[in-house]
């Protein structure tokens, strides 16, 4: 093919393995909007790989013109896409996938890695330790204690079945899907679901979750029904004492409502992945999360691993290739209209 597929800088680093293997040319290109739009431009290229950085405009645009008729795909490096406007892209032609499927693992194990951390108090200690403090602190086992999981799509399910059979955790899942329709998703009856994740509860109410959990963690996809479902409310639900770890969307939760509900030793602990703003910038910059000893951050990398990599570059590559073949049936689009 005399297709130039651009992918931006991080995106390239990830997946160059896979990429050098493409029946195309792949160059590196800035991740910033305005310096992509012009790569697009500067290029002739209809077809781009990114990350997780905002696109609101300026490469729509772009992507339409060297498209045409021909259109364009915009193919998101991972599963979320709430960074892509996809009523933009349905103006102009564009369409969008991501890559379903291949991070699940990864996603799943950092969340529990992220739980043990909070049980144990490893990130103080670890702290003290390369201070010179040689200053042990009582932690909690797992094994008995009840996680709460919103949202049981993959990745929930995933850290379901690690904490019950793993860790010998109580497991209570919340999702918008009724018992029914789980069944029918599942083509299995409650008990075989619950049996096989190691779930003693499947609900619609959140709220019965948040109140009955020592932890919680969250697997929500980021949509206007679930900006800030974790707000001063539904975080005051939690039973008192109870830590919260969220590896899906920044959006997911009010970080100032967080942030008040852990200084006022509400939430005792919380570990989070993903941020409003990435990089991390407080919402409030008198409500700092990093200030606080109880809160365990890490950059957004749940995801990345060196196995997830090498897969989401594979399903992007897939994508790409299979638009420039005209195979749209076989694409992981996003941008059909909810």
């Amino acid at each position: 093919m005399n297709e130039v597929v651009l992918a931006t800088r991080i995106q390239i680093a990830k997946g160059q393995s896979v990429f050098r293997l493409a029946d195309f040319e792949i160059r590196e290109s800035p991740g910033d909007e305005e310096g992509l739009a012009q790569a697009v431009l500067t290029e002739k290229s209809r077809a781009v790989i990114v990350g997780s950085e905002p696109y609101q405009g300026p490469l729509y645009e772009a992507l339409a013109t060297i498209g045409g008729d021909r259109g364009a795909i915009i193919a998101r490096f991972g599963v979320g896409h709430d960074n892509v406007d996809k009523a933009l892209a349905r103006k102009h032609s564009i369409v969008v996938t991501n890559t379903p499927g291949v991070l699940d693992v990864s996603v799943a194990e950092h969340t529990m890695w992220l739980v043990g951390c909070l049980a144990k108090n490893m990130c103080s200690m670890h702290a003290h330790f390369k201070a010179g403090e040689y200053v042990p602190e009582t932690g909690i086992e797992l094994r008995g204690k009840t996680l709460g999981i919103l949202g049981f799509g993959v990745i929930g399910r995933r850290v379901a079945s690690i904490a019950h059979h793993g860790f010998g955790m109580r497991v209570l899942a919340a999702d918008c899907l009724s018992p029914e329709a789980l069944e029918e998703r599942e083509g299995k009856s409650m008990d075989e679901i619950k049996a096989q994740y190691g779930i003693d509860l499947y609900t619609t109410s959140h709220e019965k979750v948040l109140d009955g959990s020592d932890f919680v963690t969250v697997h929500l996809p980021a949509t206007p029904e679930t900006h800030h479902f974790l707000d001063a409310r539904r975080l005051h639900v939690m039973k008192p004492g109870a830590m919260l770890i969220n590896t899906s969307r920044g959006s997911v939760v009010d970080e100032v409502a967080l942030y008040d509900a852990i200084a006022e030793a509400w939430v005792t602990g919380a570990a989070l992945d993903v941020f409003e703003a990435e990089p991390y910038l407080p919402v409030d910059p008198e409500k700092d999360l990093r200030t606080l000893d109880e809160v365990v951050l890490t950059p957004h990398a749940a995801s990345n691993t060196a196995e997830a990599n090498r897969g989401i570059a594979q399903c992007a590559l897939k994508n790409v290739t299979s638009f420039f073949a005209g195979r749209l049936d076989e694409l992981d689009r996003v941008d059909a209209e909810a």
